[in-house]
């Protein structure tokens, strides 16, 4: 007999994360911090060419799927990456065939 191999809150948690890069820019701003460790919100903007924003919309997003973390000195965000691991699923997708 098969039994299912997550419970209901791995299997939340997981969908969480997948929803959480589930868009271009997330995609990108991830991308960019697994490259540069820390980013602040005004690099993230200029790196992708987007406003401040979408950037900081897109950051909470993140944030809120705790994929990312922020530490605030002075009047600057710094934004990183809760675990880098991250980096495996977008090689996994990546490299994904059809």
């Amino acid at each position: 007999m098969v039994t299912p191999k997550y419970n209901i809150t791995k299997l939340e948690h997981m969908s969480d994360v997948l929803k959480a890069v589930s868009h271009p820019l997330r995609i990108a701003i991830v991308d960019l911090l697994i490259q540069a460790e820390e980013l602040t919100v005004t690099e993230i903007h200029n790196k992708l060419n987007i406003s401040q924003p979408e950037a900081s919309r897109q950051l909470a997003i993140l944030k809120n799927a705790n994929l990312i973390e922020c530490r605030k000195e002075a009047n600057t965000r710094f934004y990183s990456l809760v675990d880098k691991s991250i980096s495996k699923l977008l090689h996994c997708v990546e490299n994904c065939t059809v």
